[in-house]
């Protein structure tokens, strides 16, 4: 097995691309940690890709690896690894309406269920918007306090610590919400 700089290591298990130049269509190998690093399985991001929306699957074909948490953590590891990219903002994926073990490790994993017809159910997960001012908030409370100590006025080093705060947080969070909206097409 050739080194990968995309390695994804869990606790269970570990997870390679099986292809490092085509990491979004090629499956992503999953192996066990214990001794053999045996191969249980394999996720992909392969399937139509929209507006910040990808799709993930994952298989792991022998029964004896199955309800044991390898899923779980496989969804949950290929999921941050994507919402590390700028341009995802939510992973999607169909469970047969029987598959209750699929179904309970995507729901452990934080998929949730959007809709379904008889035969299958639709869930998905959505990056966290992201929440800059707090951030520059807490920042510009301590320079402010930090200015107000240098210039023998806290009040007012702590007002301009938190105005600046406030405003270059703000200005983050917005940037960021037109963003999303331009490659997801949708205004929240």
């Amino acid at each position: 097995m050739a080194k990968s700089k995309n390695l994804l290591k869990g606790d269970k298990i570990f997870i390679v691309p099986s292809n490092d130049d085509n990491l979004w269509e090629e499956p992503w190998i999953i192996h066990i940690k214990d001794g053999e690093k045996e191969v249980i399985g394999w996720v992909s991001f392969a399937g139509e890709k929209k507006a910040g929306t990808v799709p993930i699957s994952i298989e792991i074909p022998n029964i004896h690896y199955r309800n044991q948490g390898y899923g779980t953590q496989a969804l949950r590891l290929m999921t941050e690894w994507a919402f590390y990219h700028r341009n995802v903002f939510e992973i999607q994926t169909t469970a047969e309406h029987e598959n209750s073990a699929y179904i309970m490790a995507l729901q452990k994993a934080g998929f949730v269920f959007r809709d379904g017809t008889r035969f299958i159910e639709n869930y998905s997960i959505v990056k966290q918007k992201t929440a800059w001012t707090g951030v520059h908030l807490i920042i510009g409370i301590i320079a402010g306090l930090i200015l107000g100590f240098v210039f023998n006025n806290g009040w007012a080093g702590l007002g301009v610590g938190v105005f600046v705060a406030v405003i270059l947080g703000g200005s983050m969070d917005f940037k960021e919400r037109k963003y999303r909206e331009s490659v997801t097409g949708k205004k929240k």
